[in-house]
């Protein structure tokens, strides 16, 4: 399945409603770690998080009162529709090359292919931190060293990448979400200065499908990665 064909899919689940990755509240792992995104150099009430394929999630709300901007980028304009709607918010909107743009307070929200994204479109706000709770592991595997080369190329200098993954026991169903156990996370960022896993925990107990699919083991894991 190449790079279109995927975004198909993505647009096909939105209109069916097959959103079961969509957490109707703040992530708590989030809560539980936005701290480690500070750092000396780039303070939070000065600094600019990117929020990659982040669908219509209530943690952009949460993130505006922590960061001085706050960027969210999502292929489906059914879900950055939702998004607004739900949240009783009128952005302004506007057209640029591959996306559009919807503005409120200090929030950005780019409608697009993030495969398009690039560091023009981030004007005068350098990425110091990014959020990525369902990005990588709704990805193919052919697709990760691109995305992960694509964040890489637009943080800056100490960029903080707070990263929720999962790992299960392969080989007995097939994703998204795709297992990445903590192997292949040290080989996709291999370039990374530190690599840290804050939290692991295991999932499968309140995970009815993974147990419907005879699954042995499932866990869920957070990291923290600065980039050079």
């Amino acid at each position: 399945m190449d790079l279109q064909q995927e975004q198909q899919q993505w647009w096909i689940r939105w209109q069916e409603g097959r959103i079961g990755f969509h957490l109707p509240e703040v992530n708590p792992l989030l809560i539980r770690h936005v701290h480690s995104l500070a750092t000396d150099t780039h303070p939070n009430e000065r600094s600019c998080i990117l929020v990659p394929l982040c669908g219509k999630s209530k943690d952009l709300i949460w993130l505006q009162s922590h960061f001085h901007k706050v960027i969210g980028v999502e292929l489906v304009p059914q879900a950055v529709e939702a998004f607004f709607e739900e949240n009783q918010i009128t952005p302004t909107y506007s057209l640029r090359d591959s996306f559009a743009t919807y503005l409120h307070g200090n929030l950005a929200l780019l409608q697009g292919d993030i495969f398009q994204m690039s560091s023009k479109y981030l004007e005068d706000h350098p990425i110091q931190a990014i959020f990525d709770r369902a990005s990588l592991i709704a990805l193919p595997d052919k697709l990760r060293k691109n995305y992960v080369a694509l964040l890489r190329s637009l943080g800056s200098s100490n960029t903080k990448l707070l990263l929720v993954t999962l790992a299960y026991e392969e080989g007995t169903i097939s994703g998204p979400p795709h297992s990445i156990p903590e192997n292949k996370i040290f080989e996709l960022f291999a370039f990374a200065t530190n690599i840290e896993q804050l939290e692991k925990q295991d999932i499968l107990p309140e995970s009815p499908n993974f147990q419907k699919a005879g699954l042995r083991w499932a866990y869920e894991a957070v990291y923290l990665i600065t980039f050079p």
